[in-house]
């Protein structure tokens, strides 16, 4: 009995530590380690399993909003401020025209700028548009309106681009100044004011003017650039009137208006006010004297080369003068070529689309 108590005491002596020399310092080293690992392990398994859970819970989630947004999108077709942000930031497509995606972002920031307009100044009743009623079919016009906007923004760009066509942040400014009316005084009102009628009219931020305005101008010059029949029209009429500026309209509108084809306009402004804001045309014939010859003019509207004569004038501050103008056709001739030959797919139900669009 002692001898058995006397093998148990002893087994229970803590064992004294071994001595650490160059000959056993790796085993000692590996003896640590191992101790170590039995408390390692478990935490590496342990993060990992949550990595992957996190990263499951992450694709459940993105799929969930991706299905969500692309019915909200291009099946309920929302207006929802979040989806236009959206659509600003991330290029989503809502149709194509000639092998380039229209951006659904232009379309709406179109359709918003309408749709804010509607429910504020024209006061339109949303309500009774969801119910179907008779406001029904001016936010449809909108709609159409908005994607054909979409649609000649993206082709106008297109063709700019194959002809190295650019606008300038100073040709833009100078838009704004030519497309906005004078003050009572006559003195130009601020780009702040602008901004803000924009922004309370229209939902309009400045960076998104600009991005519009960016857009007219491109537009503008494209137009002009592709009509050579134009052009070259206006270059005659221009010699013509360089030669006798007493040549009347009319003898030039009969001249080039044959048949049923009407290639001039001709007509009469009646009297407008000097500073109306046509994009220089009035403010053209405003500096002539009676019966002086201006042109050609290349208004902002971009759908014409402009002639004009100042009849006369009144003590109102108002004009009155004659017009010749040579509409642009190209633009809107391939336009409309690309829409019999199916060039143009649409993403989404418009109701009414049409390719009735100016040059």
């Amino acid at each position: 009995m002692k001898k058995l108590t006397s093998k148990i005491k002893r087994s229970k002596k803590t064992e004294k530590p071994t001595r650490i020399t160059n000959e056993t310092v790796a085993e000692h080293r590996e003896r640590i380690l191992a101790g170590g690992r039995r408390f390692k392990y478990p935490v590496q398994y342990t993060r990992h399993r949550l990595v992957w859970t996190a990263l499951a819970i992450g694709t459940v989630l993105l799929v969930l909003f991706l299905s969500i947004s692309w019915w909200q999108l291009y099946k309920a077709q929302t207006t929802d401020q979040f989806y236009y942000r959206l659509t600003r930031l991330v290029p989503l497509p809502v149709a194509q025209v000639d092998g380039e995606t229209v951006q659904y972002g232009d379309y709406l920031l179109y359709y918003k700028s309408s749709e804010t307009y509607l429910n504020t100044v024209e006061r339109a009743n949303q309500a009774q548009y969801e119910g179907g009623g008779d406001n029904k079919s001016l936010y449809d016009f909108h709609k159409a309106q908005a994607m054909q906007a979409a649609v000649t923004d993206t082709f106008a760009k297109k063709l700019a681009e194959e002809h190295g066509i650019t606008a300038s942040d100073a040709q833009i400014d100078e838009a704004f100044k030519r497309t906005t009316q004078l003050s009572s005084d006559g003195s130009q009102i601020s780009q702040e004011v602008i901004n803000r009628s924009n922004e309370q009219l229209l939902g309009l931020s400045p960076s998104e003017s600009r991005y519009i305005m960016k857009n007219s101008l491109l537009r503008k010059d494209v137009a002009y650039t592709i009509d050579n029949k134009a052009r070259e029209m206006s270059e005659t009429i221009e010699a013509t009137l360089a030669r006798d500026q007493a040549t009347k309209f009319e003898d030039i509108a009969e001249r080039y208006n044959k048949g049923e084809a009407e290639e001039v306009q001709m007509f009469v402004s009646g009297w407008v006010k000097k500073t109306n804001p046509d994009g220089g045309i009035t403010e053209a014939a405003a500096k002539l004297k009676k019966n002086e010859v201006a042109g050609p003019l290349k208004p902002l509207k971009g759908d014409g080369y402009y002639f004009v004569r100042l009849l006369d004038t009144n003590e109102q501050g108002e004009v009155n003068y004659q017009v010749v103008m040579v509409p642009l056709t190209e633009f809107a001739r391939r336009l409309d070529a690309l829409t019999q030959a199916d060039a143009i797919r649409y993403y989404i139900d418009v109701p009414e689309v049409k390719q009735e669009i100016q040059s």
